[in-house]
Formats: C-alpha cells, sequence, structure tokens
C-alpha cells in the first residue's frame, strides 16, 4: 500500500484520467454489483486510483485491498487481473487458483488496458470480487462490458483533447481503443488513438509526417467524394510505400478492387 502522501502524488499525474474514468465506472459498478464485483481504475504501474463497491463490501475490499493506493503490479502481487492485463497490455482474467499467491486464491478478476488520447498505455479497468463463484458463463459478457468502459474513457480523453479537430472513426472497435483520427482542417492527422495506430501502422509519437488523410475542404464548397476518396488511397499508398497489397489490406478490399479505383480516379499516371 502506499502512504497518503505517495498516493496524492499519484493521484495528481493522473487527474484527468480518473475525471474521464469516474462516471463510466460508475456506469460500469451499476452493471456487475448484482455479481459482487468491485470496480477499479490503475494506473500503468498496477497503482489503485479509483474503486466502486456497494458498502456492504467495504470491510472486505480493505481486507483485500481493492482500494486506492493497492500496489498491484505483477512484480510485487504475482499473476492477477490488473498486473497482468498491465504486463502483456490484452485482456486478462484470472480465476481463483490462477492467482501465483496462495493468499489471493479466492479472487476472481478481470482487467482491460486502457489508453490515453496519444495512444499510449494509460492504465487498466478492472472488475475483481473476493465472493464471487462460477462467473464462467457470464465472462464474455463481463469482458464485453469492461472493453466499452475502456474504450469511453479513451474516447472522452481523445475529445477533449481534439475537441477543435475534426474527429472520424475508421472501423469499429474490438479492443479497448477505439479507432479514431483527429484531422486539421486541411485534412493532415493531429492525433490517432491505439486502435487506429496499430491499424494503420501508423509510429508513435508525432504524426505531423503523414500524407493529409482528407483533401482540403474549402467552406465555400460541398465535400467530394470522388476527391476525398483518392486522398484516402493516396495515404494508404504512402503509409505503406506505394505496395498495393499493403494498401488494399489496410483498406479492407482485394486488390483487384484497389487496382480499379486507382486507375478510376486517375492515379495511375
Amino acid at each position: 500500500m502506499l502512504s497518503q502522501p505517495e498516493l496524492r502524488f499519484v493521484s495528481g499525474r493522473t487527474q484527468r484520467l480518473i475525471q474521464s474514468a469516474l462516471p463510466e465506472m460508475q456506469r460500469l459498478h451499476t452493471l456487475v454489483d448484482p455479481l459482487d464485483f468491485t470496480v477499479m481504475l490503475a494506473d500503468p504501474t498496477g497503482i489503485v486510483l479509483s474503486r466502486h463497491t456497494q458498502r456492504s463490501n467495504l470491510s472486505g475490499c480493505r481486507r483485500w485491498r481493492f482500494q486506492a493506493g493497492a500496489v498491484w503490479d505483477e512484480a510485487n502481487a504475482g499473476t492477477n487481473a490488473i498486473g497482468t492485463c498491465l504486463r502483456e497490455e490484452r485482456p486478462v482474467m484470472v480465476v481463483h487458483d490462477q492467482h501465483w499467491r496462495l493468499c489471493f486464491r479466492k479472487l476472481t478478476g478481470m482487467a482491460v488496458p486502457v489508453y490515453n488520447s496519444i495512444g499510449e498505455l494509460a492504465g487498466a479497468i478492472d472488475i475483481s470480487s473476493f465472493v464471487a463463484e462460477n462467473v464462467l458463463p457470464a465472462a464474455a459478457l463481463l469482458m464485453d462490458a469492461l472493453q466499452t468502459t475502456a474504450r469511453r474513457v479513451e474516447e472522452k480523453l481523445f475529445h477533449d483533447r481534439f475537441r477543435e479537430d475534426m474527429i472520424l472513426t475508421l472501423g469499429p472497435s474490438t479492443s479497448s481503443s477505439a479507432m479514431l483520427v483527429a484531422l486539421d482542417r486541411d485534412g493532415h492527422i493531429r492525433g490517432a488513438t491505439h486502435a487506429s495506430r496499430r491499424h494503420m501502422n501508423w509510429p508513435e509519437g508525432e504524426l505531423a509526417g503523414l500524407p493529409a488523410l482528407l483533401p482540403l475542404l474549402d467552406s465555400q464548397e460541398e465535400p467530394n467524394f470522388r476527391r476525398a476518396e483518392a486522398q484516402v488511397i493516396r495515404s494508404a499508398l504512402g503509409t505503406v510505400g506505394g505496395n498495393v497489397s499493403a494498401a488494399a489490406r489496410l483498406l479492407g478490399v482485394s486488390r483487384a478492387t484497389l487496382h480499379r479505383k486507382i486507375r478510376a480516379l486517375g492515379l495511375d499516371h
């Protein structure tokens, strides 16, 4: 457990994450409370920043360290939902004797990574219980609720950071990160979420060197779908160094279809 001064310091550094996560954690708790789960938010080092639980579970939460200031990183706590999720950066479910420490083998935990507005790992959102029995039949539903919560937190952080920009969705999300991109008025990429960077093979850090994703849209001119489609294809080709097969995979179309579009749009000259 951290001391109170240590916890205040850590909480101060992650205040924006905590504030964005608070309403989503409350929403998640209303869904999982009937199964006796406590909802927790941890930072990237496994320190619990915030917790939501029912009043009757408070003494149990203190005993099992389901509380702000508890350190659940894998190096200290062994295999557990929060620590292992952060170490492997993927959704994790750890049930009873899957925990490494004997003292934790009555616990059930599930956790998913949560990312910040620039695609970096910001922490983990966890649901854990010291009384839940067989939750395997509901595991898929619980994991889906967790991932939805993490995406909503990320979306809030992303929209707050890029509130002046146009935000596009590249496709459906299947993980705890949404596929969002922020563009300025000229169509240049200002920001991208973790899922978008992975999908488009974009590098970490600043994205200013990438080609414009959309054409310049004059305020007096209606958006032109043909020009927009051409610019998207140019961007995909630029991202993969002109490799048509790789660009087709990025765009989710066949190589033959992309070749037809390139010829139709006059991009083969």
